[in-house]
């Protein structure tokens, strides 16, 4: 009986260890993604489809290639989303839309009903998705809010912002994301 006991044990034990390796794993992959944005790779940024957060469709990224597109992370619950948005929407009508630049708002870990709320209260007029699960966000290895992507018109990620983005610093961004081959 005894013999089984330390068996049985040694099986879970040997199980668990197999299930956080991989958990580590994947997870390393994933956070791999904004770590090579920093050091200049350029990585192709992992495609979404994701349902519209304030009226029907959807946006698919993938969609959107030729054109530089900033992909922002954030959720309601967010204090620095809550700074980040107006400027975010400021850019998006002097600058952004009227030049041709795509901004997707990426709601994740969040309800939608409360994401919906704070789009009206910031009177967010730049396309919003919502990542049901989060596993957008995880894919892209996001772990806090709010971050920021900016994507060149072939779809590589050329600037990430972990934090709240400047208008300056998302300027300088998009000029590099235009300007890249």
């Amino acid at each position: 009986m005894k013999r089984i006991v330390v068996i049985v044990v040694a099986v879970l034990l040997l199980g668990l260890g197999v299930v956080l390796a991989r958990a580590v794993t994947q997870s390393a992959g994933a956070r791999s993604f904004p770590a090579d944005v920093a050091a200049g790779a350029k990585p192709i940024a992992p495609d979404f489809t994701l349902m519209l957060l304030d009226r029907e469709g959807t946006v698919t990224l993938s969609a959107l290639r030729g054109r530089v597109v900033v992909v922002n992370f954030w959720a309601s619950w967010c204090d620095p989303c809550k700074d980040e948005a107006p400027l975010i929407e400021d850019l998006w009508l002097t600058e952004a839309r009227p030049n041709g630049v795509a901004i997707v708002g990426v709601d994740t870990q969040d309800l939608s009903e409360d994401a919906r709320v704070f789009a009206e209260t910031y009177s967010l007029t730049y396309p919003l998705v919502h990542d049901d699960g989060g596993e957008v966000a995880r894919r892209w290895g996001v772990n806090a809010f709010p971050e920021t992507f900016v994507l060149d018109r072939a779809g590589r990620a050329v600037a990430w912002f972990p934090g709240v983005v400047t208008a300056d610093g998302l300027r300088e961004a998009i000029a590099a994301a235009e300007a890249s081959a």
